[in-house]
């Protein structure tokens, strides 16, 4: 896996993103084609066009074979994201009928970690990821890997992340029918955090804040193990119709004023900068102020911080849990200031944007957020076991009614 070109498609709202690339010896990505184009056809995860996406697909398809030199027909790593998205904590238990000793072997932990699946989603939805959070033998502390250990008894942890059936027979049939590519699909925010933060901060504790155009991503680490996973229905986009709204004018214009003129924390906008802007259907321009229109980009923004905050304390930890603070990225955190806004709020930790790092492009990458979810799809085979993923085959929908494990047998992390 680590030798073949990977593939990998961000379907985010807005725009959908494409790249090619290759991993090297020393775990870097080599990335040979990254590309980008606005497309309306995906509304916080949701396909809502799939014509238009079809036709953006097979334009930014021939845009990363032409840059890449290659043929893109085989396979790909597709993000999942947005409002299918759900996760929980899932646990289980296998005991001795007559209390005696066994020795756990593979067979044994398959079963419990489908059991963590099978137990906690519905027929209608399919398991995107079971990720192991440690084992209980008996009486013993955590465990990492049981595998070889004896005990009358063994619990399984696991963090079971799923999404609505009909978002995946969407998706398999635009890439599988129409383009012959095999998608594998992965939660973009799991796959934007595993490949870009540090095994140090998730051994720390992290929390993991992917802003997206309609929706942000969380994810907190505690001793390398994800323990929660959230995404909340508001992005940045929320800013810019804010601003739109409010000022009377067309969404381009508002933002384009986001980007380039609004702090996102007012403490550190300009009371002094009076700008203009053009008011639709009218030759006449308006004045305003910078410190007026900031205040209303940081009330949105404390929304989504509001929402960190409730996140946290529903799985009973506080900021100062987590060593290594929090990570912001996505391509809606790219508002000046936003760091300061969080560090305002977060005091006790460290709060800084993720960095893009062990890249190996033309240009730098580092300081380019939007594509963190794309790189991570290009890095998955390093930090997932390459045959414990699985491509959707989910052709016969009658079989959607099967159980979650005999469907997706081999996809658990």
């Amino acid at each position: 896996m680590r030798n073949k070109i990977q593939i990998a498609f961000d379907l985010g709202s807005h725009s959908i993103k494409g790249a090619v690339g290759r991993i090297l010896p020393n775990d870097k990505i080599e990335v040979l084609s990254i590309s980008e184009i606005k497309s309306e056809s995906i509304d916080c995860g949701d396909i809502v066009d799939k014509n238009l996406l079809l036709n953006h697909l097979e334009i930014l398809i021939e845009k990363m074979e032409k840059d890449a030199k290659i043929n893109i027909d085989e396979d790909a790593w597709v993000s999942v994201s947005g409002r299918g998205i759900r996760s929980i904590n899932s646990s289980t238990r296998i005991r001795s009928r007559e209390n005696t000793d066994f020795e756990i072997d593979e067979e044994i932990k398959q079963k419990l970690l489908n059991q963590c699946s099978d137990v906690q989603v519905s027929a209608d939805r399919y398991v995107l990821h079971n990720v192991e959070q440690g084992y209980y033998i008996a009486n013993s502390p955590l465990i990492r890997n049981p595998i070889g250990m004896v005990g009358n008894s063994i619990d399984a942890k696991t963090h079971v992340i799923h999404v609505r059936n009909f978002n995946l027979t969407q998706l398999d049939h635009c890439f599988n029918d129409d383009l012959s590519i095999e998608p594998f699909p992965v939660f973009d925010g799991y796959a934007a955090a595993s490949s870009n933060l540090t095994h140090d901060e998730k051994e720390l504790g992290v929390i993991f804040i992917d802003i997206g155009s309609d929706k942000t991503n969380i994810l907190i680490f505690k001793d390398n193990y994800l323990i929660h996973s959230k995404v909340i229905p508001l992005g940045s986009r929320l800013v810019t119709k804010d601003l739109a709204a409010y000022l009377q004018c067309s969404i381009k214009e508002a933002e384009k004023l986001k980007i380039n003129k609004v702090s996102s924390f007012s403490d550190f906008a300009d009371e002094e900068n009076i700008f203009e802007i053009e008011i639709p259907n009218d030759d006449l321009k308006r004045n305003v102020n910078e410190k007026e229109i900031s205040k209303i980009v940081e009330l949105r923004f404390e929304d989504i911080i509001d929402q960190i905050q409730v996140q946290i304390k529903s799985i009973g930890k506080s900021i100062p849990d987590f060593k290594s603070g929090i990570r912001i990225s996505g391509g809606g955190s790219k508002i000046r200031n936003l760091d300061l806004l969080f560090k305002k709020h977060f005091p006790e930790v460290s709060t800084d944007f993720l960095k893009l790092n062990n890249i190996v492009y033309k240009e730098s990458l580092e300081d380019r957020r939007e594509f963190v979810t794309l790189i991570g799809l290009l890095a998955w085979p390093i930090f997932n076991v390459e045959d414990k993923s699985s491509s959707l085959q989910i052709k016969d929908i009658n079989n959607l009614k099967k159980s979650i494990s005999s469907l997706w047998k081999g996809i658990f992390e």
